[in-house]
């Protein structure tokens, strides 16, 4: 949806005559921007925006709820309950307050739980269904299963009276009392203790600035690798919607829209089919921070896409109140922007958090800890207008120009502003919406650098396979406000893992005392070779990179060692890059001539046979293999041996022959996969790390003890320098140390411990 959008506005733009360009062009600030944009909004493109919008509807549909109701229905007859559960869970999304379809999709689900021995979720289910007027004829039912539920949880004691008369005449109302924990299958365990503050920085990080690198962050003492730096809860997040991607287990489904917290069992808004919560409790606090807007915007909202809502929901959680006084200031004395105020006067450049934000309220060591001050560095981050391309700025001014009038057709304005400011002269003059409208063009312009990906565990591959493999996926995009301070590298000194909403930065090596504190943006020397990260980093952060790595790789002529392993078709020979679209044969009595372009394609088919491969592995392992085969035949003709394609390859032969119980046989191309990856990214990589946790599995299943209490002890060393020790992987792998200790007499009878089913 939010392509199409700016497939329009990039159309509008085209059509746009040489005076309405200059115009836009010669806009003196962001308000000027908004009001030349909002001349272009006209009838025919709110018409336009409405079609957009309607192909994404949040009404509730009882067609919808009745239609995954049968669905779940199906799938629980077929005992994939699993199944079952994300589909009434999808039904009760399109389910009305106090129905009695949710009443009887919450049943179904309790019923589903139930046979997935998740007692405690089962029984606040049932008292879901009671509490939306669940048939007096079918009570018995739901009452019976409860009944069941509490033996199973050792409370038999308080089941004998379930089914007495008054039970049977009483009807849950409200909030379920019995709060849901997960069990055996149910959610994955959270990644990392956090406080409940918004924000911890160690006090062995500093803040510095000057004129080259701007606000940043560096350590005044030596910090270890593994050391917390830094823990900030994000200003505000919103989830990435999948949609039908990923059916039935898309991110709107499994993550709460206010917390991010997994949530297999989600509770859905009372008004909209697309946003659920983890609880009650999340709900009404979305509700009354944000969602009162957003849902009423509804499809209009989505058809903008996540940077629009990430922009909006920024803008309602700081208030229109808070946004006015902060704009006040940044046009104060000497028209100084916050953050620049104490670095002019500071002959050592040191700035104190404290020093950009006076006379608000701090807590500690000078980090802004309300919603006032660290809304105050959201609004000092760098929009870079200038250096946007026009039609970018046209397509942003265009959006929240669209908000602005949608808001004010729907006559929402007024609940927009503070009750402690006149609102009669404000909304009269429109000064509400002028300053949502100013803000909104402004976050949005400011995201292109500094929105910051969360990223969540995911287990990936079939759902048989004896080898789990987790990766990080994004599943949401933030506004942070000290993260923001971090600079650039393409070798970054940390790593960051998230829990919900809340980024934890780590040192992934020593940093010494006076070091900068460096976070990559994405372009990364392991993966990218120099040009292509310079030019990432030139369009889109708008300045050139000088960090180790680049240093050390520019001017050297060709690719760098991701890239510059091509062969030569004819004689085997490596090729040599160029600055050209071509490369070289180095033989020179060969001195073949390649297009780059269609070296990158021929991997790009080879890794599109691999991705079929692992699709095929755990159903049709032999398919697999033939197919694997094939690749590795293409890449022997195409790349070196140290490629990181010939990784890949015998990455998937290890999870195939692990499918087929064949260890001995995974744990060898494991180990070649594991070479491959520690070369691409050193020693002390977490991807290093992730490649070592499948290797353990591996040999935990084929019985090869003492090589998998190795290696399990050193895949858990390097995942709890990366990721701490509440991650997923850094857990399981506790675990299977533990059973390892205990071999070989309980090993035997139980081979197969970890497989996932």
């Amino acid at each position: 949806m939010e392509m199409e959008w700016r497939r329009f506005c990039g159309d509008r733009w085209r059509e746009m005559g040489a005076r309405e360009r200059r115009q836009l062009e010669q806009s003196s600030g962001l308000a000027d921007t908004l009001r030349v944009c909002g001349r272009f909004l006209r009838l025919k493109e709110m018409a336009i925006f409405a079609q957009l919008s309607a192909q994404y509807s949040t009404r509730k549909d009882p067609a919808v709820e009745l239609e995954f109701k049968q669905r779940g229905n199906a799938q629980f007859k077929l005992k994939d309950y699993a199944h079952a559960v994300a589909l009434y869970s999808k039904g009760l999304h399109h389910s009305s307050t106090h129905s009695s379809q949710a009443a009887l999709l919450y049943a179904n689900r309790s019923a589903a739980l139930y046979q997935l021995q998740r007692y405690q979720e089962c029984l606040v289910d049932i008292e879901r269904a009671q509490g939306h007027n669940y048939p007096h004829e079918l009570l018995h039912k739901i009452l019976a299963r409860r009944t069941a539920c509490l033996q199973r949880l050792g409370q038999a004691d308080g089941a004998s009276d379930l089914c007495s008369k008054e039970h049977l005449n009483a009807r849950g109302r409200g909030r379920a009392r019995i709060q849901s924990q997960p069990t055996t299958g149910g959610a994955p365990h959270g990644q990392t203790k956090t406080s409940g503050t918004l924000c911890e920085i160690s006090p062995s990080i500093a803040v510095r600035s000057d004129s080259s690198r701007g606000r940043h962050l560096v350590a005044t003492e030596e910090l270890r690798p593994g050391e917390v730096l830094l823990q900030e809860k994000a200003f505000a997040a919103v989830l990435i919607p999948e949609g039908a991607r990923r059916e039935p287990f898309s991110n709107e489904d499994m993550y709460c829209h206010h917390c991010l917290e997994w949530t297999e069992l989600p509770v859905p808004c009372l008004t909209c089919s697309f946003s659920s919560y983890c609880s009650e409790l999340c709900r009404e606090n979305a509700w009354n921070q944000y969602h009162w807007l957003e849902c009423r915007l509804g499809g209009f909202l989505l058809a903008l896409g996540t940077f629009t809502q990430l922009a909006l929901r920024t803008v309602l959680l700081a208030g229109i109140q808070e946004i006015q006084g902060t704009e006040k200031l940044e046009s104060g004395a000497d028209q100084r922007s916050i953050g620049e105020c104490s670095v002019r006067h500071n002959p050592d450049h040191k700035v104190e958090l404290s020093s950009c934000f006076s006379g608000m309220s701090e807590v500690g060591n000078g980090m802004p800890r309300d919603a006032q001050s660290r809304y105050q560095m959201i609004h000092s981050l760098l929009t870079h207008t200038r250096l946007q391309t026009p039609e970018h700025r046209f397509i942003c001014g265009l959006t929240a120009a669209a908000v602005c009038q949608e808001i004010r057709r729907m006559g929402l304005e007024s609940q927009l502003v503070s009750d402690k400011l006149e609102q009669p002269a404000i909304i009269a003059q429109g000064q509400g919406l002028r300053t949502l409208g100013v803000a909104l063009l402004r976050h949005h312009l400011q995201l292109v650098c500094n929105a910051q990906a969360i990223t969540a565990v995911r287990v990936t591959g079939g759902g048989h396979s004896h080898v789990a493999e987790m990766e990080e996926v994004r599943i949401a995009t933030a506004f942070y406000c000290t993260v923001s301070l971090l600079n650039h590298s393409c070798e970054p000194n940390t790593s960051i893992t998230f829990h919900n909403t809340t980024i934890i930065v780590r040192a992934s090596q020593y940093i010494a005392a006076g070091q900068e504190v460096l976070h990559c943006y994405g372009p990364h020397w392991s993966r990218m070779a120099v040009r292509e990260r310079q030019q990432a980093l030139r369009s889109q952060y708008f300045f050139h990179c000088q960090c180790t790595a680049c240093v050390r790789e520019e001017g050297k002529v060709g690719m760098d060692s991701l890239l510059g392993q091509f062969l030569c078709s004819y004689c085997g020979v490596e090729l040599q890059d160029s600055k050209e679209a071509h490369c070289t044969c180095l033989n020179s009595s060969c001195r073949l001539i390649v297009s780059k372009q269609a070296l990158f394609q021929q991997v790009k088919k080879v890794r599109d046979q691999i991705g079929f491969a692992r699709h095929l592995s755990t159903q049709h392992p032999d398919k697999a293999l033939r197919l694997l085969s094939e690749c590795q035949q293409l890449a022997c003709t195409l790349v070196s041996g140290q490629h990181p394609l010939q990784g890949e390859i015998e990455d998937c032969l290890a999870q195939t022959h692990a499918s087929r119980g064949d260890w001995l046989v995974a744990a060898r191309h494991m180990r070649k996969s594991k070479e491959l990856v520690q070369i691409q990214y050193g020693a002390q990589s977490v991807e290093l790390g992730k490649e070592l946790f499948k290797l353990a599995q591996i040999l935990f299943n084929g019985h090869v003890v003492d090589e998998a209490l190795s290696v399990t002890e050193q895949a858990e060393n390097l995942l709890l320098l990366h990721c701490g020790a509440e991650h997923e992987m850094v857990i399981e792998l506790r675990a299977m140390k533990s059973c390892l200790q205990t071999l070989p007499s309980q090993f035997a009878r139980s081979p197969k411990l970890y497989r996932r089913e």
